[in-house]
């Protein structure tokens, strides 16, 4: 009964198999999910798939089991469904509850409410977003940027929400593996596994979508958007993905003490693709232009009609002709055929079997010997009955074969079709070589950005250093890119760089980049200042999901300082050559491209005629080696200590990294591989031991 006596309907239930019967009472018989109390008396459905359920039929809710949730969760796509609740023990909704009546019209859209327990082993934002676009509550090129913002506001909620665990500081291995320890109890404890988080979704009249996560922490007071956000410190665990989340939406706001996350995206959010969709729009309309161009008017390709008796070749003439293939060549011998093959080149031959000089046997051999003609469609015509000859002429290179008496019908079509198919192929070949051409011409380009070796050597001696680097390209076009930029006599600045993603659009945003680099003044200055001056032009240029880690330093021989400022860029490693000593520097930061209003802080350390600096890109420690694990961590800087030991101090540190490095990796890396070190030229290092 509503407010205003107003009945309505038993509200429909679908329940997902295997469930608890007795849980699935008592959770209807509260109030939480219906505040008056219809759940009591709802029309319940059973099954073991979504498929189970009509989708004719229009279900208030759908309880998923514990046991069973992630083959459940298709059901948020698959199910006529807006409701979907998770069936546990300790499910308490307290001031997220009630969040259904049983009048007409859903509030939410799409609404998923799991245990904490469940929600952390799952792909629960990419499933969320993949409802709402076969919902059609938002368009397919904004579900990537939905789903971004969704994911990192979703972390945060399940991780500093319900679990409330302390992620700041710096995240050592010791301290993963304690974090690790320490979440997996809580998960397992019901204050904390046992708590709710709900997703929401609501498309206003507008046109904005409504997406809010909801948890039920301590709650949080959000960092202010304005100043400029930086990454947060020990007075709060949330926001380290906070601004991110700012640059994907167009508003985000804060409810229940913080304990709700409202995120509002536009329609019209294209601009926000996690791609280079100038490119991928390109691709696209060359891939469609493919798919159009004259693959269904083949009438202008050139056809080869080989037969020795002028009646057969006259009457396969008037029957192409007739359907509007103009274009013919004509043979009277199996050795007149080759020539006019070597003469015009045919799209398609046709070509009778038994021929005085060469028969159509030789003729299929001698074509598909030569790589030119391997290709081109051969129908061979034959009056023969015996299945032998029929087998040979295919195993000699026949494409299609067709019997005399030819039918015009049956002859038209069979050339139709692989006229068809032979231009298809051509024009695949031609777009996949033009494709490679650009990619070699991107590569070529991307090698020209990286210092040679008599280039980094000769500016190493003008500053008293000696500098090694090693670059390997990986198999797919990446966006690494390293290099040196001389100031004064005394100070040398140095910077690695490392585009997310790989292909063109990753070669092209290290052009960007690069001329950004090289076009910004005051590059001795402040490292901090210089990145955001970087970072504040590349956001302007880069869509929203694309961005790159970098780390810009001045290295001072006459202050013998090393000033630096880091873009979430790998950590880079400080040695002392004499002792063989070795320490990582702090490589944290907000990546270029992601904030506009980003700040960076410019650190200071010694770095003296005993110091050596490493810097390298995320392959080195990213790549699975020969033994199963990755090369980070201790692990590391122990072989950094072996080289710099055992070569007693090798002024070519990076070449001796890459080595041992490439011994052990696989022969094809998935991603660019950057490793370089600066020492002083005179420093004679540690005794082997």
């Amino acid at each position: 009964m509503s407010p205003a006596g107003e009945t309505f309907p038993r509200p429909r239930v679908a329940i997902a198999e295997p469930v608890n019967h007795d849980r699935v009472s008592a959770i209807l018989a509260g109030k939480q999910i219906f505040d008056d109390g219809a759940g009591a008396e709802a029309d319940l459905s059973f099954g073991r798939s979504p498929e189970d359920f009509q989708h004719g039929n229009r279900y208030q809710l759908c309880l998923i089991p514990q046991e069973s949730s992630r083959e459940w969760l298709g059901a948020l796509v698959r199910l006529n469904c807006n409701y979907f609740i998770e069936s546990f023990d300790q499910i308490d909704l307290r001031d997220l509850g009630p969040i259904r009546t049983a009048q007409r019209g859903a509030k939410w859209d799409l609404l998923v409410c799991m245990s904490t327990q469940s929600a952390y082993q799952l792909p629960m934002a990419r499933k969320f977003v993949t409802a709402l676009r076969h919902r059609g509550i938002i368009h397919d090129t904004i579900a990537p940027t939905v789903e971004m913002a969704v994911q990192e506001a979703f972390a945060n909620s399940l991780v500093h929400g319900n679990l409330e665990l302390d992620t700041t500081g710096h995240l050592t291995m010791d301290r993963f593996n304690a974090l690790g320890e320490e979440t997996a109890r809580r998960l397992e404890a019901p204050a904390y596994g046992g708590r709710v988080i709900m997703l929401t979704a609501k498309k206003r009249r507008n046109g904005n979508v409504e997406i809010s996560i909801n948890d039920q922490g301590n709650g949080f007071t959000p960092p202010p958007e304005k100043p400029a956000p930086k990454l947060p410190g020990s007075e709060s665990t949330f926001g380290r993905g906070l601004p991110l989340i700012r640059s994907l939406c167009q508003n985000v706001s804060f409810e229940r003490g913080g304990r709700t996350i409202k995120l509002t995206f536009t329609p019209d959010t294209k601009a926000s693709m996690p791609l280079n969709s100038n490119f991928a729009a390109g691709v696209e309309e060359a891939e469609k232009a493919i798919g159009e161009s004259d693959l269904r008017n083949p009438r202008d390709a050139t056809i080869l009609i080989a037969d020795d008796a002028m009646i057969s070749r006259e009457i396969i003439a008037s029957y192409l002709r007739s359907d509007g293939f103009t274009n013919l060549v004509f043979a009277k011998d199996g050795e007149d055929a080759l020539e006019q093959v070597r003469k015009h080149n045919p799209d398609l031959i046709i070509l009778d079997i038994i021929m005085p000089k060469m028969d159509g046997y030789a003729v299929c051999k001698a074509l598909r010997a030569d790589p030119a003609y391997a290709e081109t469609p051969i129908i061979a015509q034959t009056a023969l009955e015996e299945n032998e000859g029929r087998t040979r002429i295919f195993e000699d290179g026949a494409t299609d074969l067709i019997l005399k008496p030819l039918n015009k019908a049956e002859l038209i079509a069979r050339t139709r079709i692989h006229l068809e198919n032979r231009l298809l192929v051509k024009q695949l070949q031609a777009y996949q070589e033009r494709t490679q051409s650009e990619l070699e011409l991107a590569r070529d380009m991307q090698e020209m950005l990286i210092p040679k070796p008599e280039q980094y050597r000769g500016i190493g001696l003008d500053y008293g250093m000696t500098i090694s680097a090693s670059f390997q390209m990986s198999s797919e076009l990446g966006g690494d890119m390293w290099g040196l930029a001389p100031i004064d006599k005394d100070r040398l600045g140095v910077y690695i760089v490392d585009f997310a993603g790989h292909g063109l659009g990753a070669a092209l945003n290290t052009f960007r980049l690069h001329s950004l680099i090289w076009s910004e003044e005051d590059r001795g200055e402040d490292p901090g200042t210089y990145l955001e001056a970087l970072n504040r032009h590349l956001k302007g240029l880069l869509p929203v999901g694309q961005y790159a880690t970098m780390l810009y330093g001045v290295i001072d021989r006459a202050k013998e300082t090393f000033r630096y400022a880091s873009a979430a860029c790998t950590s880079p490693v400080l040695g002392n050559i004499k002792t063989g000593s070795t320490v990582f520097l702090d490589g944290s930061g907000v990546p270029l491209g992601v904030i506009r209003d980003a700040q960076y802080e410019t650190r200071e350390l010694t770095f003296t005629t005993d110091n050596f600096l490493l810097l390298y890109s995320d392959a080195l420690i990213e790549t699975v080696l020969d033994d199963g694990v990755f090369l980070e961590d201790d692990r590391l800087l122990k072989m950094v200590h072996n080289i710099v030991t055992e070569t007693n101090g090798s002024t070519d540190l990076a070449s001796n990294l890459a080595d041992q490095f490439m011994d052990r990796a696989p022969v094809k890396l998935h991603d660019d591989f950057t490793v370089v070190s600066l020492q002083s030229a005179d420093i004679s290092g540690p005794k082997a031991s």
